[in-house]
């Protein structure tokens, strides 16, 4: 299993992850999402931009990211024309899975 290492900027809002040990070689931009890619062009890295924003929904606060105990992210990839990222975030006092409601093309 891979790890993760994650920074939550409360000021800038904004949640990076990236695996741990895996090199950045190019990004894309995707609204309020930047996906790293490493030099298989694989997901290596994410970055959310007005996280609390989005995470809004789901009771996650600027305060509850601060305080955030792990988080990494998942690649599904059964279909071989789109791939689909799940979040897990583990917080104070429970972990939640995400979808990221944005499928990317292989």
């Amino acid at each position: 299993m891979n790890k993760f290492n994650f920074d939550y900027s409360e000021y800038s809002d904004i949640l990076h992850i990236h695996k741990d040990g895996y090199v950045t070689k190019g990004s894309a931009e995707v609204g309020d999402f930047t996906l790293d890619f490493d030099s298989n062009e694989e997901i290596v890295g994410i970055e959310i931009e007005n996280a609390s924003e989005f995470f809004n929904n789901l009771d996650i606060d600027k305060v509850s990211l601060n305080e955030m105990k792990g988080a990494e992210f998942v690649i599904d990839k059964r279909n071989p024309q789109c791939n689909l990222i799940f979040l897990k975030l583990q917080l104070q006092n429970s972990i939640k899975k995400i979808p990221i409601p944005m499928p990317v093309v292989a």
